[in-house]
C-alpha cells in the first residue's frame, strides 16, 4: 500500500473504536434518563405530552399554563433551580442568567410587587435540526402555596406550527420538579388548547 493508504487504515483502526464507545456512551445515556424531550416531526407526536398543538397564538408558536404547588415559593423555586441545573429531565435544558445577576432565578421579594421570583430557561429539541425555545416563569405566594406562570416559545422566526413542543417544554419542567409531591396545571389563555381528538 502508498503511504496515504497506510496513514487511512491506521485512522481507521484509532477513530472506529472512539466513535463506538461514543455511540455507546450516548445510547447508555438515553436508556438512563428513559424520557424524550423532543416532539419531533410525525405529526400527530406519538410522544408523550406532545399533543397540546400550538398554531402562532403569540404571532409565533407558543404556550402559557399556570402550575400550582403545595410548597412555598422559595421551596418551589429551588426545586425548579435543581431540578433544570443539570440540563433537566432530558437533558437539554440550559438556565439563563437573570437582570439580577443570577443564574435560572431572580429574587423579586425585596421588590414587595407580588412576584416572588423570575426565570428562564432555553430548551433545545434533540432532533436534526435542534430548535431552541425559551421558558419564561414567575412564582407568586397563595393561600395553599404557589401559583407558577410557564410561558414557552419557539425561538426560531417563522414558527407558526410547534407540533406540542412548548406545551411539552413547561410540562416536562414541571415534572421534574414537582411529580413527587403532586401539581396543578391549567391553561393561562388560549394557547396550546387541548386537542379537539385526544390520542388513545
Amino acid at each position: 500500500f502508498g503511504s496515504r493508504s497506510r496513514c487511512h487504515i491506521v485512522l481507521s483502526l484509532v477513530t472506529l473504536p472512539i466513535l463506538a464507545m461514543r455511540c455507546v456512551a450516548a445510547c447508555v445515556g438515553m436508556a438512563a434518563s428513559g424520557i424524550v424531550g423532543s416532539c419531533g416531526g410525525q405529526s400527530p407526536s406519538p410522544v408523550p405530552d406532545c399533543a397540546n398543538v400550538d398554531l402562532g397564538s403569540c404571532g409565533n408558536a407558543c404556550c402559557k399554563l399556570s402550575i400550582e404547588v403545595p410548597m412555598s415559593t422559595s421551596a418551589a423555586m429551588h426545586a425548579l433551580n435543581s431540578s433544570l441545573a443539570n440540563g433537566g429531565p432530558d437533558g437539554y435544558y440550559t438556565l439563563q442568567p437573570t437582570a439580577e445577576g443570577t443564574l435560572g432565578f431572580g429574587d423579586l421579594r425585596p421588590f414587595k410587587n407580588g412576584v416572588d421570583f423570575i426565570g428562564q430557561v432555553h430548551h433545545m429539541t434533540s432532533g436534526p435540526k435542534h430548535y431552541n425555545d425559551t421558558i419564561d416563569i414567575t412564582l407568586k405566594t397563595t393561600s395553599t402555596g404557589s401559583m407558577i406562570k410557564a410561558f414557552s416559545t419557539s425561538l426560531v422566526g417563522g414558527a407558526l406550527g410547534d407540533n406540542g413542543q412548548n406545551y411539552k417544554n413547561i410540562k416536562m419542567a414541571m415534572d421534574g420538579a414537582f411529580k413527587s409531591n403532586g401539581y396543578k396545571l391549567s391553561h393561562a389563555d388560549d394557547s396550546c388548547p387541548e386537542p379537539e381528538f385526544p390520542l388513545l
